[in-house]
């Protein structure tokens, strides 16, 4: 049967005529591929893209900078490591890479925590240190701006953290403390102005020391340096200096974490080559206690020949601060200023043996 026959039969069953028959154009064939479908378009890739290779164009979005410096480092980041550099800002063996420490001794005290008695410390270590022939100057690191206040001072008096540039010179700076020792405050400064000496200091490893060569301190002089509990910029800049660092902590439940604490963040000041001597304090020993007698022999055996001295707890000294006055000076000396003066003479030993003398009955 012929293909005209089976049209006419077709048009025949459905009631039309075979004179309204035309053929379509085979040109024309699946033209309903070109109609859109609103609904397949955020599914699916256009056609062109799907059908045809992909076009060479889609290389020319990386950006020109980026091919030339392909395979090699980028010039700004080249220049700003020699600046870097130049600023001393690479990492904390600056100090051992050319630049000179201070003469003097060095003692920086420290803490994971504050409340422990860091600052009263620290000043009073600045009374009773008497090295022959040498002078003692107690610097605060600390924004607290407190150790000025155990020294009798107060807090009119002007600090480090108002200088405005790495080579200002900070002798018109220093006052008269307790017992001849000296003192450079910290210093009353608004928020704006602590954060941008802080991020100067993180900018600068080396601030602190540009400052201290200014103070032309000697052999025999003893700097003491109270810093802020815990890791800051201002701790940085002490460990780069420090001969002795000095743990303080309290025979309490929490001691044991805060050393931990404290241990990890001394460790990369303390595995250089030529690193400051740790040493701890167990501070503010409440002796009516069992429990802290007990734990303060735990910290014993913890700190093994790290431990330096025990300080016994004296409300003479801890109200030193109110009456204005230094506890040291009294006659006779109450068991905690005892303590305090035996720890000062196993500091010395240290300070001029490296091997202190026991300060622990």
């Amino acid at each position: 049967m012929h293909r005209s026959d089976d049209i006419a039969n077709l048009f025949n069953r459905f009631g039309g005529s075979v004179e309204s028959y035309r053929e379509i154009e085979p040109s024309y064939d699946y033209i309903e591929d070109t109609m859109p479908v609103v609904s397949e378009v955020p599914v699916s890739a256009p056609p062109a893209l799907s059908l045809a290779p992909q076009p060479a164009e889609p290389l020319s979005v990386i950006p020109s900078s980026s091919r030339v410096h392909s395979g090699s480092t980028p010039l700004s980041r080249l220049l700003g490591e020699i600046e870097q550099q130049r600023g001393g800002v690479s990492s904390v063996q600056s100090v051992e890479q050319g630049v000179p420490k201070p003469k003097a001794k060095v003692v920086v005290v420290v803490s994971a925590k504050g409340g422990v008695g860091k600052s009263t410390l620290a000043a009073a270590l600045a009374c009773a240190i008497k090295r022959s022939g040498g002078r003692t100057l107690a610097l605060d690191l600390d924004p607290q701006n407190a150790l000025c206040l155990h020294l009798g001072g107060s807090e009119d008096w002007p600090g480090l953290a108002r200088s405005e540039s790495a080579g200002e010179d900070w002798q018109p700076l220093i006052r008269n403390g307790f017992s001849g020792s000296r003192c450079l405050a910290y210093g009353v400064v608004g928020e704006p102005q602590r954060r941008s000496l802080e991020q100067r200091l993180e900018n600068d490893r080396l601030w602190l020391v540009r400052h201290l060569a200014h103070l032309a301190l000697d052999e025999q002089d003893t700097l003491v340096i109270d810093t802020p509990p815990g890791a800051t910029v201002y701790l940085a800049q002490a460990l780069e200096i420090a001969d002795v660092v000095l743990g303080v902590t309290l025979a309490d439940a929490a001691a044991y974490t805060s050393l931990n604490q404290l241990d990890r963040l001394l460790a990369p000041y303390l595995q250089r080559e030529n690193p400051a001597q740790y040493k701890v304090v167990i501070n503010q020993l409440d002796t009516s206690r069992q429990f802290s007698l007990d734990l303060c022999e735990v910290l014993k055996k913890r700190t093994g020949n790290q431990l330096l001295g025990v300080i016994r707890q004296d409300h003479f000294i801890s109200e030193a601060l109110a009456y204005d006055r230094n506890p040291l000076a009294h006659t006779p000396s109450t068991r905690g200023c005892q303590d305090v003066l035996d720890l000062t003479g196993s500091l010395c030993e240290l300070l001029m043996y490296g091997t202190p003398e026991s300060s622990l009955s």
